[in-house]
């Protein structure tokens, strides 16, 4: 009976939607700044579907180009030479990280967005995929979508 009603709370606080923290953004040679989870909610936001478990999802969520620009990343039509040779690191709670090319996140090279999703269908993101979810719009697989991102680290790629 005991393990019953661990498991139902264990699986009751999964399905809850988790509380927003704070997101570490670190740009090499630069300050770390630590953005609230109101001021991530005040940046530019977008939409992007993605399959999960063979259904589309649609999430919202902040554009990961604004929260890159307050840590003073270069971008735009400034963004070529050596500043592409800069890579994103996408740090998730659990250990798990996945990459980005700079490129990637900016909207002169990249028509669709790279959002720091915090909802999922219309729903706070629960405590399995929160505080954030990076969703990569196009992406055909979503391996390159970390669950419970914590923080974004750019630095020289070689």
């Amino acid at each position: 009976m005991r393990i019953l009603l661990a498991l139902a709370a264990t699986l009751a606080l999964l399905a809850s939607p988790v509380i927003a923290q704070d997101l570490k953004v670190t740009v090499a040679g630069r300050d770390t700044v630590v953005l609230t989870p109101a001021e991530v909610k005040a940046l530019p936001r977008a939409k992007a579907t993605i399959q999960v478990k063979g259904q589309p999802v649609v999430y919202e969520g902040a554009v990961l180009h604004g929260a890159l620009l307050k840590a003073g990343v270069v971008s735009g039509e400034r963004l070529m030479g050596r500043y592409l040779n800069q890579i994103v690191v996408l740090r998730a709670a659990d250990g798990f990280s996945s990459i980005l090319s700079i490129a990637e996140t900016d909207p002169v090279y990249r028509a669709n967005p790279v959002i720091l999703a915090d909802t999922a269908g219309g729903k706070p993101l629960d405590a399995r995929e929160g505080p954030y979810r990076v969703v990569v719009d196009g992406d055909l697989r979503n391996s390159r979508s970390p669950k419970g991102v914590v923080a974004v680290e750019v630095k020289a790629g070689f």
